[in-house]
């Protein structure tokens, strides 16, 4: 009998950043890796990634654009690669790492050679393609056809059950954290000059600048604040089409001094990051401004855990599937993240209790290192590889 192999197509993956591509890459690492192969596309700095990555990876020419036009072209080339790839290594189970871009793919690989397929979903894919009938159908039949579904947190499920799939078809699986990376540690010296953060108040977001990350509640939340603490600083780490918006943002309320952008971070950095800061803030919520985004929520939000596991408190927006990645009033705060006052209470209440700031940070860490740790999640998908 053959050696079982399994084939990947996660959408997203490094060198591209995003919770999906970290997700994948950190589970995958734990796997047998000639037989777990990874169909992804040839985004810019893949070939220094693969030199470096022990995973059995295929680069093609994939698109990597999200609007719906590129999606449907994305079903279109994971779906040739992985016949391609099929009649090569005879694949045994298929997974899916995105709904529509490679459900397609699991769904005709299952039609054509009877190969079993996962899907993984990270939530709002309801939200956003609701009004699209066929997209939907789509959905659906992918979704009942798939032998088991992944979702990233209970409140992704939940969006699901919506659609009549059985809840015997899920297995939540949330991401996790290398706590080998992420850990407490004194703060970088040449980063607290180099942002000029000696004897300050930091509150951190990392993410990237979207609407549904709520960065500009936090600067309007900062403006009101510094009255009181002259001494509080913002540190925003990511990228993103908010950029510009945020800046002038920022320009309006006078807080050229107290909030840094520091643009993008690399893995390896990141860490440093986290600990800067006395606080960890995301005040996540879903997007309404944004056409293309309308819907969109955080499903889960790995940062959270990160940020934990360097044993920080953590204050996030009450929307999405943030309830997995917090314990509320334990490692941290889950807010009305669009509620001003709430949002200055909270903050407020961080700053002024250092006992009640280390106390969560030390359980954060403690929950990270017990439930959350990549090697642990990664027995949980091993059932199905």
């Amino acid at each position: 009998m053959s050696e079982r192999k399994s084939l990947l197509i996660p959408g997203d993956f490094p060198p591209v950043v995003s919770g999906i591509a970290t997700y994948f890459a950190e589970i995958w690492q734990h796997f047998p890796l000639k037989n777990c192969f990874i169909l992804a596309p040839k985004d810019k700095g893949w070939q220094t990634f693969d030199a470096s990555s022990p995973l059995n990876i295929i680069r093609r020419k994939i698109p990597t654009d999200n609007s719906t036009g590129a999606k449907i072209l994305k079903g279109i080339m994971h779906t040739f690669w992985a016949i391609v790839l099929h009649l090569r290594y005879g694949f045994h189970i298929i997974h899916c790492g995105q709904v529509l871009s490679s459900g397609i793919t699991g769904w005709t690989m299952k039609k054509l050679f009877k190969i079993p397929y996962i899907i993984y979903v990270y939530g709002s894919e309801t939200y956003r393609f609701g009004d699209k009938p066929l997209l939907m159908k789509c959905i659906k039949a992918y979704l009942n056809n798939a032998e088991r579904i992944i979702p990233n947190s209970r409140f992704t499920m939940k969006e699901f059950l919506v659609l009549g799939i059985p809840e015997d078809k899920f297995d939540i699986i949330t991401p996790g954290v290398d706590t080998d990376r992420f850990y407490p540690t004194q703060k970088d010296e040449v980063l607290v000059e180099k942002f000029k953060l000696k004897d300050k108040i930091t509150l951190l977001t990392v993410a990237r600048l979207d609407e549904r990350k709520g960065h500009d509640f936090t600067i309007r939340a900062i403006a009101k604040l510094k009255a009181k603490y002259s001494d509080i600083r913002y540190i925003i780490v990511g990228k993103g089409r908010e950029e510009q918006s945020l800046r002038k943002l920022v320009g309006e309320l006078a807080l050229e001094n107290q909030v840094i952008f520091a643009g993008y971070v690399s893995d390896e950095e990141l860490p440093k990051y986290y600990n800067l800061c006395d606080i960890f803030i995301l005040l996540n919520r879903q997007s309404v401004d944004n056409i293309r985004l309308k819907g969109d929520y955080e499903g889960f939000g790995i940062v959270f855990l990160e940020a934990s596991a360097c044993a920080k408190p953590v204050i996030a927006g009450n929307f999405g599937g943030i309830y997995d990645a917090i314990e509320d009033q334990k490692s941290g705060y889950i807010i009305d993240g669009t509620d001003l006052n709430i949002i200055i209470d909270t903050i407020n209440a961080l700053i002024s209790d250092r006992i009640k700031r280390k106390k969560m940070g030390e359980y954060g860490l403690k929950r990270a290192q017990q439930s959350f740790d990549w090697e642990i999640i990664s027995k949980k998908v091993m059932q199905y590889i």
